[in-house]
């Protein structure tokens, strides 16, 4: 389904426009053109409008309509190398950067480009869940001038919970990073019922907001841990995860702040679904450009005044 497509390979496949566009073609209708209206497949091509219209009832549909790039005035070519810098940096590439890189006219326009690509992102992720044994804890991203308290309670913070699936106590296979409104039992129970399968083993420490969890239909062994060694011992890969994504967030964009985070429409909260897509894809690196585009074809696009509101 995913195609492996490397640096050199990239540059080959979509070198022009029209490049692209085939390729988005392809992507769209694997089959050959058909009505989205009546599913007949032969049609007419409005070269200047790049429209398909169906012989038999005239409909006329964009292969850009319902995805992210619906009424871009960018170059497709630019939306791709976009894609392809975003998705294959490990910790990400900041806006600015990618604005110099594909020499895009202005930081509104990349920073809109930035936030389209991490919906399809976002969008990708809501859609799995984890299951089997895993480790669960909490943590706190806050503003990248004033740090502040470390920890629980701390101020100015937006509260993130955080799942690893480690399968057989071995390395984590796949991870997520949620924020949440608050660490209360029930606003953790809502998180881990929509992300995580029932009857999962769950690993956590002995915060209050976990010991509802066997009501849920989870195994929950909790763990008093008052030393570095004991939380070594009893979660180690999710203090490695979590440690890794603050890593990421701080060398990309140089901290995201709790108000970001916390924002609805929830455009901070996807630098978390960023490093989620690109964590669980690790062992698929070749396929990452072909699964995002992919992604970004079943996303619909959102504007500039929704994610500044």
């Amino acid at each position: 389904m995913y195609k492996n497509i490397g640096f050199f390979k990239f540059q080959k496949m979509f070198s022009t426009e029209k490049k692209c566009w085939n390729y988005l073609i392809r992507k769209h209708w694997p089959n050959g053109y058909q009505c989205p209206r009546c599913g007949h497949n032969k049609y007419y091509f409005h070269k200047k409008r790049q429209l398909f219209e169906c012989k038999a009832c005239r409909y006329q549909a964009s292969v850009t309509a319902n995805t992210i790039f619906h009424k871009t005035r960018t170059p497709l070519y630019k939306w791709f190398w976009a894609i392809y810098l975003v998705v294959n940096h490990k910790k990400g590439i900041s806006t600015l950067q990618l604005m110099k890189t594909l020499d895009i006219g202005s930081y509104k326009t990349a920073w809109l480009m930035t936030h389209k690509i991490r919906k399809a992102m976002a969008s990708r992720e809501a859609s799995y869940r984890l299951g089997g044994l895993m480790e669960i804890d909490d943590t706190y991203f806050g503003g990248k001038k004033h740090p502040g308290k470390r920890g629980r309670g701390s101020e100015n913070k937006a509260p993130v919970l955080a799942a690893v699936e480690v399968p057989d106590n071995q390395k984590p296979r796949f991870a997520f990073l949620q924020v949440v409104k608050d660490l209360t039992a029930k606003e953790v129970e809502n998180c881990l019922t929509r992300k995580v399968h029932q009857l999962s083993i769950l690993k956590t420490d002995a915060h209050k907001s976990f010991f509802a969890l066997p009501e849920k239909g989870y195994y929950h062994y909790p763990k008093v841990m008052n030393n570095t060694e004991k939380i070594q011992k009893h979660l180690p890969w999710v203090h490695t995860v979590i440690a890794n994504a603050k890593n990421a967030i701080r060398a990309t964009f140089h901290g995201v702040s709790a108000k970001h985070l916390r924002r609805m429409p929830p455009f901070g909260k996807r630098y978390l679904d960023e490093f989620n897509f690109r964590f669980n894809r690790r062992f698929w690196e070749p396929q990452l450009f072909d699964r995002l585009l992919n992604a970004c074809l079943i996303t619909n696009t959102i504007i500039f005044l929704e994610l500044r509101e």
